[in-house]
Order: structure tokens, then sequence, then C-alpha cells
């Protein structure tokens, strides 16, 4: 459905253009703006004349605002010179189908199994399955052949892929992204001011971790538009470059850095990657302040080991090491009621077998059996196995017959999470679920629906509740028209506004010891909590686990789904809630 605030836009687009010669025309809208500056939409203009398609349809996301841009292609050589004529407007998506309904039905197109796409999608084949059949009824398919033939002919596939560009091999979407992969506009100095302080935004913006990466982009988008309407650093414009990080490799996250080297970026704000010491490496070759949200004990080990190649790295979450003694904590609000109703003090872990999700370890063990408690089995959880399904079921089964009075679940990626907590709620598992950080995301109770009542969760660096916190969320929201979640939109906020200070109290952003002096010396209040790195790790701390004194770290929130709704549960005095028995 067109959105008829946003008119339909119409450019030509020479087939030579390259990022250094093309510019937009006088007067372009936003859309085109953030079209053009932050996806690969002039590569794909250009990339159709290397394929045999002169027309190509497709929907490109627009990462920043979260809007859909329906896009036609056509190649003609009728001008003076070869041209491309673009043509695109704003339009919601047909059918009423959601962003992950059109990534599967993008690889539907293309021919993938469910299987196949769930391991594509690092998530089971019975999600997809789910996913596939409502796909089916929203298209009025009659079958998985159908619904292809139908995206292809109405331009209902998705750019950028979801996947590697290889899958697509039979499909004129599949040519015009290898065409296209070429250095792209992200990497480009298209809108680039020869003055401006430039800031890397390496957050994924497609693949699992596209949701956080949206936020965090977005929180620190907000906060570089403020501080560009106080003046910038120093009356210099402060110039945001998104890139749409490939976290999931280790070549993937070398690539990235390599894009943000060929930017010239100043200094670098992430999150969080699927292979720690690869990113830890690729930041510190580009030798500029990398700020990140990783929650890593890698982190600390390696600016141990040494500080002077690891320098450049700060940590602004607290490490996962906290999560155990988080946990501690939350049991000994349980144990009296446990006690007066006679249920054995029994935990149980479900792990994933991803970076910086491992809490069972000896030390939160021994917590744990001081205080009279039973660990009666830690399984692993690999969200990318092809067997998904299976391990869910065989996991659901075991917790059936033999549930424990806790449950501890530990996985990041919201669709796997989601699948396993589902499963338990539909077979009936009495065990009260406490889980870390990933409910943070706005949607992901609202996706549970039912089964996310009652759940307990925690995150070493979640967005506050008090006057701090709830400005921030309001001004989010007027920007965006939805809401921040619970941790990443505000780490993004808080990152942009640390690192940007920093090179308010240097001689210059491009003097790096200076930068690193000051960061060193922060002491900052944000959305998330107060941020110090005058440790030896260059890590934010968590409070209380860190530091008794709550001004000085990242509370270690934690909340339980009541009602639908997020209520914090501590620690004092960041409250607004209390523990809810679950019914049984």
């Amino acid at each position: 459905m067109r959105d008829h605030a946003s008119p339909r836009v119409r450019i030509l687009v020479p087939r030579d253009a390259t990022r250094d010669s093309f510019s937009l025309p006088p007067g372009a809208n936003q859309t085109l703006r953030e079209a053009f500056g932050s996806t690969d939409l002039l590569s794909y203009a250009t990339a159709i004349w290397e394929t045999p398609n002169r027309t190509i349809r497709f929907v490109l996301e627009l990462p920043v605002s979260r809007r859909w841009l329906a896009v036609e292609l056509t190649a003609t050589d009728s001008a003076v010179l070869p041209v491309t004529l673009l043509a695109g407007e704003i339009v919601d998506l047909p059918h009423k189908l959601t962003a992950r309904e059109l990534e599967v039905l993008t690889l539907i197109a293309a021919g993938l199994s469910n299987p196949a796409i769930a391991e594509q999608l690092f998530t089971s084949p019975r999600t997809v399955s789910t996913q596939a059949e409502t796909i089916l009824k929203k298209l009025g398919a009659t079958s998985r052949t159908a619904a292809g033939v139908l995206a292809v002919q109405r331009g209902l596939v998705k750019l950028p892929l979801p996947v590697a560009s290889e899958a697509f091999a039979p499909l004129a979407i599949g040519e015009l992204a290898r065409a296209a992969a070429a250095p792209t506009p992200d990497d480009s100095p298209l809108a680039r001011e020869p003055d401006a302080v430039r800031v890397g935004l390496a957050y994924a913006l497609s693949g699992p971790g596209r949701s956080d990466g949206l936020l965090a982009t977005r929180g620190a988008m907000l906060a570089i538009d403020e501080l560009n309407r106080r003046g910038g650093v120093r009356g210099r414009r402060i110039e945001p470059v998104p890139i749409d990080a490939d976290i999931y490799s280790a070549a993937g996250i070398r690539e990235t850095f390599g894009k943000l080297r060929e930017h010239d970026v100043q200094g670098v704000l992430m999150n969080y990657v699927f292979d720690e010491r690869a990113a830890f490496d690729a930041a510190a070759e580009l030798e500029i302040p990398v700020l990140h949200t990783m929650t890593s004990s890698r982190h600390l080990a390696l600016l141990a080991a040494d500080p002077a190649k690891y320098r450049t790295l700060f940590q602004c979450a607290p490490p996962e090491s906290n999560y155990g003694p988080g946990v501690a904590r939350f049991l000994e609000l349980l144990a009296p009621g446990l006690d007066e109703a006679g249920t054995r003090r029994t935990i149980r872990f479900v792990e994933t077998t991803l970076d910086s999700g491992q809490i069972a370890d000896p030390e939160t063990r021994g917590l744990l059996e001081a205080a009279g408690w039973s660990v009666t089995g830690v399984d692993p959880f690999d969200p990318t196995s092809a067997d998904l399904g299976a391990t869910i079921d065989s996991l659901t089964e075991s917790l059936s017959v033999d549930p424990p009075a806790v449950l501890v679940v530990t996985e990041f990626q919201p669709d796997a999470l989601a699948a396993l907590l589902r499963s338990f709620h539909d077979a009936g598992v009495k065990s009260i679920i406490y889980t870390i950080y990933t409910p943070s995301m706005p949607d992901f109770a609202a996706t549970l629906g039912d089964a996310a009542e009652g759940i307990v969760w925690a995150t070493v660096s979640g967005t506050y509740g008090d006057v701090v916190g709830e400005d921030f969320s309001r001004a989010f929201t007027a920007a965006y028209g939805e809401g921040p979640g619970y941790s990443q939109a505000g780490l993004g906020y808080d990152l942009a506004h640390i690192l940007i200070s920093a090179w308010q109290h240097t001689a210059d952003p491009s003097d790096v010891a200076g930068t690193l002096a000051a960061l060193r010396s922060t002491r900052y209040r944000g959305v998330n909590g107060s941020y110090t790195f005058g440790t030896d790790g260059q890590s934010t701390v968590a409070y209380p686990e860190e530091t008794s004194d709550p001004s000085l770290g990242n509370a270690h929130l934690l909340f339980q789904i009541q009602d639908g709704e997020h209520v914090r549960l501590g620690p004092p005095p960041y409250g607004d809630g209390v523990f809810r028995w679950p019914r049984r």
C-alpha cells in the first residue's frame, strides 16, 4: 500500500555513475537522501547493466527510518547516454506481510527449503514452516512455487538479500546483488562534508542481529542529531556513517572494519559480534577509539594481556560474568516462597553455544550450591543447528518430566529463544523461567503472547525507568514512531554521547591519544546508567555486583513480564514493581 504522504520519486542514474561522480538532484527529498546515503541503491542502479535484465523490481529496506521503498530499475539507451531510470515510492508491505515474512518469502522465491531457510536465518524449521503457511494464506497462493512466482512478478523480494547472493542464482534479484557486490554507498562519500567529524555506526542491519542493530543505530542517530543542533564538535558537524555490519563470521567482521577504514571514520560505535576475538583484533588495527557493548570477559583478558595493542577498545556494558551472581541474587528473592511451598531448590541451565552466553561457570555453581540450590543440569543450545527443532523437542520432553524450580535460559537470537519458550509453555513446563537480555527487544513479549507471562529476565545494561530514561524514551518514540525497547537503543544513544564528549575535551577528534585519555577519565550518567573506564580493563562495571555505588555503574536490571508489560524488580533504587508468582 502506498504512503500518500511520500510521493513517488523518479530520477536518472548514468550507467557509469560512481560514488565520487554522482550527486542527487537539487531539492532531493529525505527519502532519496536516506536511500542513497545508507543503502546500496546507487550500486543496484548501475549494476543492472551487468545483468541480462532491463527491468528489475524489488523492495528496499531503509535501515534508519525503518520504512520500505518499492523500487523499479529500468536500463534504457533512449537518452543521450545510457541511464537507469529509478522509480520508487514509500510503501507499507502489501498483504500485511511482516518484515520477517518478507525475508522468508524472498528465500522461498529462491527455491530454498524450510530447513535451508531456517539454517540461513538462525531459526528452526518449525518456525519457518509456520511462517511459510502464513505467507501462503496472506498471498492467497496455493503452493510455495506459486508464492515464489507472485513474489518475483510483484517485486515482493527484499534487498539487501537476507543471505548470500549465490542462493539466488536463478533470479534477477540475485544477479543484481552479485553485480552490485563492489564497494557500495555504505562506504561512499556521497554526502560527505569535508570538515565533518565522522562516526562509524557498525551495527548489523540485516540477518538475525538486525533488530538490535537497528535500535542501536537509531539511538546513536538521535544523539548525533541532538548534538549537531547544539553545535556539533566545536562548530564541526558530526556525520554518522551507518554500516550494515556483518557480525556473523570472522571474514564478515574483517570486511566491516575494512569499510570503516575506507570511510576514514574517526571513531566507531558497535554492539556484539559472533566472533569476539576477530572483532577485537580488527578494531585494534584501526587505531581509533572503538566503543562496543559486547559484555565480554575476553575484552578484559585481552586488555590485561596486551594493553598497548588493545588500548583503543572501550567496553560500554559490564561483562557477562555478572549474570551468574545476578541469578544468585534473584534466587535469594525466591527462596522463602519456595521453602514455604515445600518446593525443592533446584535449578537447570540451557545455554547458548555462542560467545558471552555461558553463565553456569564454577563460580556461579559454587554460589548456588552454597545457598542450598541443586544444579540439575547444564544443556548446550546451538541456535544455528540444522536439527534445532529436534533439540527443542528433546529439551521440552526432558523438562516436562522433571521440571526444576527455576530454569535459566541464555539465548540471544530472538526467534530461537521464542521457539524454545513457546515450546516449554505449550508443554506446560512448570518452572519459573529466567532468561537474559533478549526480551529487551521491543516486540519480543508481543511475539510470544501469553507464553511471555511471568518470564523473568535480566540485562547488565538496560534503560532506566527514571526521569532520564523516560525523557529518552519519549524523544525516541517521537522521532521513530515506536518505543526504544529496554537496552540497545539506550546504549547507542549513550555511546554517541560518550565518544563525542571525549572529542569535545581534545584539541581535535584526529588526536587519538587525547581522545583515549578523555575516554579513560569519563564520568557519564546516561539513560542506561553510569559509565566509567578508569580500570585497567577499560570496561563499565555492574551495580551491585562490581560496585556498591549506583552512581558508578550500569545497574544489573531485573525485569518480569506482567500482563504484557516489563516491570523492573530491581536492584534498588531502580525497581518499580514486585515479583509476581506464576499461577500454577
